[in-house]
């Protein structure tokens, strides 16, 4: 199974603060996100094994919906895996698209400004 279909993704949904103030306004930033995560996954689990690897794009759209609600809530979450699923069709050349802000951007970022370099 390649790292793309990995089930154990590493969240990137902020973790909860101690006490309860702290864990209240963490809750409501954080809450409004969850359902779409919960169906990501859930679909990542159930539906994309049956699918195979089709996806024009890496990380696949699945993969990026996830990581765009986790990274940027929900209102941006859903512009930006909209956008993505709009891209991703037999036309399209597909490529590297990562989530604007995500760790993976970052170390794409590092890792090509290490080769221009070598």
């Amino acid at each position: 199974m390649d790292a793309e279909h990995d089930l154990k993704h590493v969240s990137e949904v902020p973790r909860r603060p101690a006490g309860f103030w702290p864990t209240l306004g963490w809750i409501i930033m954080v809450g409004p996100r969850m359902p779409f995560v919960w169906f990501i996954r859930a679909y990542r689990i159930v539906i994309s094994p049956l699918y195979g690897q089709v996806c024009r794009y890496y990380p696949s759209c699945s993969m990026y919906g996830l990581e765009a609600f986790e990274i940027h809530g929900v209102l941006k979450g859903v512009v930006l895996t909209g956008w993505r699923i709009l891209r991703c069709n037999p036309w399209s050349h597909g490529g590297v698209d990562h989530v604007p802000g995500s760790a993976r951007e970052a170390r794409s970022k590092t890792i090509h400004r290490g080769q221009a370099h070598s």
